[in-house]
């Protein structure tokens, strides 16, 4: 089936990323194999069907996997990983294997009650782009606090923040728009198709120096300074992919920098770190910061 030939692939890519030095032949099967008899899968791990699996494993996850003939060892080229892409899958893999030992979830595992995903939509949306057909939906607008009914060329699905959304383009148009796959209802697919969509490199470069969906705005160096534990967060969970960060023992404090637009997304995570941010440059950040903090206290301050 299908699926289990992606569950083995999927395996042998999560083995040898959690080992650096590499795994034989013989090690990856008897590991998979061993996998096998805990799950619903039943499995005699024949020689060339390994093969064909780092075959497809090169092909659709594009990754490389090297063999180290030296050491009789598969190893994964690092170098060549779309983390991005490969994380997802496989976190929902993991996630997955661990629901398939339960009935029902188990009361040790406690998801968000707050999140609000559109998920339901998902399927139907990456159909539409695997097709390149057209959607209508009604799209709910925070400003108005009404619907609006759209029809859309879509091209990505795009996470940011642990919510997704859809990027896609007017009928007559070019220019990308991002619409939260929360707010959209009563979705369906258009008979009618568009010729060419937007590369996907293309749709990623777009994002490229933004934090989370807000694009406008031109690339700025942004320095900033936090406290040793909001530092160590930031360390451990980055801001952007440019940021760099230095510890400057003699105050306690790190020192990051960032190229990246300054936009509305990107001053409300700033502000998440609001009792130990200070920022160093550019200047009007800092004056937009304590304008926004001297309107809070105003807001705020007892009467």
């Amino acid at each position: 089936m299908k699926k289990d030939k992606k569950s083995r692939q999927l395996r042998i890519i999560t083995l040898l990323r959690n080992s650096k030095e590499g795994l034989s032949k013989e090690e990856i099967i008897e590991k998979i194999e061993k996998e096998l008899k805990f799950s619903d899968e039943i499995f005699n791990y024949i020689d060339i069907t390994f093969k064909r699996d780092l075959s497809d494993i090169r092909n659709d996850f594009k990754t490389d996997i090297i063999y180290n003939r030296k050491d009789n060892l598969y190893q994964i080229d690092s170098l060549n990983i779309d983390d991005s892409r490969l994380d997802l899958m496989l976190n929902s893999f993991k996630i997955y294997n661990t629901f398939l030992g339960f009935e029902t979830l188990p009361e040790h595992i406690i998801p968000e009650k707050r999140k609000s995903t559109g998920l339901e939509n998902f399927g139907i949306i990456s159909e539409a782009i695997a097709e390149k057909s057209y959607i209508e939906f009604n799209y709910f607008k925070y400003d108005t606090n009404e619907n609006e009914h759209k029809k859309i060329k879509p091209f990505a699905l795009k996470e940011s923040k642990n919510r997704w959304y859809l990027i896609g383009s007017y009928e007559n148009k070019d220019d990308l728009r991002a619409f939260g796959l929360d707010r959209i209802s009563n979705l369906y697919l258009v008979d009618q198709k568009y010729k060419k969509a937007k590369e996907i490199n293309r749709i990623e470069a777009y994002y490229k120096d933004s934090f989370a969906m807000f694009t406008e705005g031109e690339v700025e160096r942004v320095v900033l300074s936090f406290d040793l534990r909001d530092g160590n967060y930031i360390n451990s969970y980055p801001i952007h992919h440019s940021q760099k960060s230095d510890f400057n023992s003699e105050k306690n404090r790190y020192i990051v920098s960032l190229n990246i637009k300054i936009t509305l997304d990107f001053i409300m995570e700033l502000m998440s770190r609001a009792w130990s941010l200070e920022v160093i440059e550019p200047l009007h950040l800092k004056q937009k910061m304590v304008s926004i903090f001297k309107e809070a206290y105003e807001r705020n301050k007892n009467n």
